[in-house]
């Protein structure tokens, strides 16, 4: 029997779906490489798939697509570090993942979406502790800054998509409006720098900031959002 979680996921992405077929025969060109996988949030990221070694050469990073046993979800992907004989594991529900390692190789960020159609990507980092993977999940600081900077048809949380490492302990995450019609100002964005491992949002970056500033970390989603409500909402933050 189809889960209730199941259920409100799949009604939302129908209604996306109805509202978006009016839209797709004016869909703006695109930076992305529509012919293979690419990164939407960072550009350095790696996608689901091969082993990915750390930069220290030390430890071996690989990723393994399990599929769902019930209705009520899309299957997860376990992520495992291999280091001096030793295996760490963890598992996030999801998929089209991007994957990045720390500069110091202490720990990697991850991307997913639960949702599909465009919703629901959530942003975490994974330290390489004692004996096991500890998880941060980032999306929830982040979502409650970005908060409902534009207004949905139907009520759907932002996206949240990991950019890029300044440090080994500060990240730039993205809060991003869903890039359906259902939104005003589809796929706007802002950026927030975090301290790690406190999860403490220490600076906001407008989408006109962001793209100034960090252009060469941006994935191909974040690079092609439109500007145009982007000034409106900068300016808007300022004024509270």
């Amino acid at each position: 029997m189809m889960g209730a979680r199941y259920l409100v996921r799949l009604c939302l992405l129908i209604v996306i779906d109805v509202l978006s077929v009016a839209a797709l025969a004016q869909r703006p060109r695109t930076s992305c490489d529509t012919t293979r996988e690419h990164t939407l949030y960072s550009w350095n990221a790696a996608v689901f798939g091969d082993a990915l070694k750390s930069p220290d050469g030390n430890k071996v990073l690989t990723m393994e697509r399990l599929e769902s046993t019930t209705d009520d979800d899309y299957g997860s992907i376990r992520y495992t570090v291999i280091v001096g004989g030793r295996q760490f594991s963890a598992q996030l529900p999801g998929f089209n993942a991007e994957v990045s390692w720390s500069p110091d190789s202490s720990a990697f960020a991850v991307t997913e979406t639960e949702g599909g159609g465009g919703i629901g990507y959530g942003a975490y980092i994974f330290r390489i502790g004692e004996g096991r993977l500890e998880e941060i999940d980032l999306s929830p600081v982040v979502t409650k800054a970005f908060g409902s900077p534009a207004k949905c048809e139907v009520p759907v949380a932002p996206n949240i998509g990991f950019i890029g490492w300044l440090d080994s302990r500060r990240v730039l995450v993205a809060a991003e409006v869903v890039p359906v019609s259902i939104c005003k100002c589809a796929g706007m964005f802002a950026a927030y720098e975090i301290g790690l491992p406190e999860a403490s949002i220490t600076h906001r970056y407008s989408q006109i900031e962001a793209k100034k500033k960090f252009w060469s970390l941006l994935g191909c989603g974040l690079r092609d959002a439109d500007d145009g409500c982007a000034g409106g909402a900068q300016r808007a933050h300022r004024a509270r």
